[in-house]
């Protein structure tokens, strides 16, 4: 799975093979075919592999005392929106539609139901009730924001990459605004109740 993780990164699902993956890693392409049906289901169980780690990091930065809870979170979208710099494995829009293109109907709702389970426990970590922000709108906030970074400008060229870091800043900035509001809101809803 880390290899997995490591070739999106660096090159990108669409520029990784079976075959380099499996010389990556030593085995067979029989045997890999003994594991999963596809390269694509092999992403969706290497995207949930990476949650626990972006869970964990998520929490360092929480318990970081040197830093607020706006900058931790704030550092966390940032550094997920820049994923090849922060080995975060993040799909471009095209590898997205090639994953659904070949994933069966159950194994894509399936995937998604461990999405909205996995933005659910980022929300919680961030310390956001599950009643006050649905982990589905905050999962298309945040991979808008990051799909969108790494498609500057390659598959999105009518947007200008010299201020793409300005996008993501004010973006992060943007959604942590709305989060905290929430925070705010649900502090006071628990003091008043």
């Amino acid at each position: 799975m880390a290899a997995v993780l490591q070739c999106i990164v660096d090159r990108g699902l669409i520029h990784s093979s079976i075959d380099a993956l499996c010389r990556k890693v030593g085995i067979s392409k029989t045997f890999f075919y003994s594991l999963f049906a596809s390269k694509e289901e092999l992403v969706c169980h290497a995207l949930r592999y990476q949650q626990p780690r972006l869970l964990a990091y998520a929490q360092q930065l929480m318990e970081n005392p040197s830093l607020s809870w706006r900058a931790g979170v704030e550092t966390f979208l940032k550094d997920c929106c820049h994923g090849a710099k922060s080995g975060v494995a993040v799909l471009s829009i095209e590898e997205e539609q090639q994953v659904y293109r070949c994933l069966s109907e159950e194994n894509f709702q399936a995937f998604r139901r461990d999405q909205v389970v996995f933005y659910g426990r980022v929300l919680a970590v961030f310390g956001l009730p599950a009643d006050c922000i649905d982990p589905r709108l905050f999962g298309n906030l945040a991979l808008a924001m990051m799909m969108v970074h790494k498609a500057i400008p390659d598959t999105m060229p009518f947007l200008f990459p010299e201020v793409a870091e300005q996008m993501v800043d004010f973006q992060v900035k943007a959604l942590v605004d709305e989060m905290e509001r929430i925070q705010e809101n649900a502090q006071q809803v628990k003091q008043d109740g």
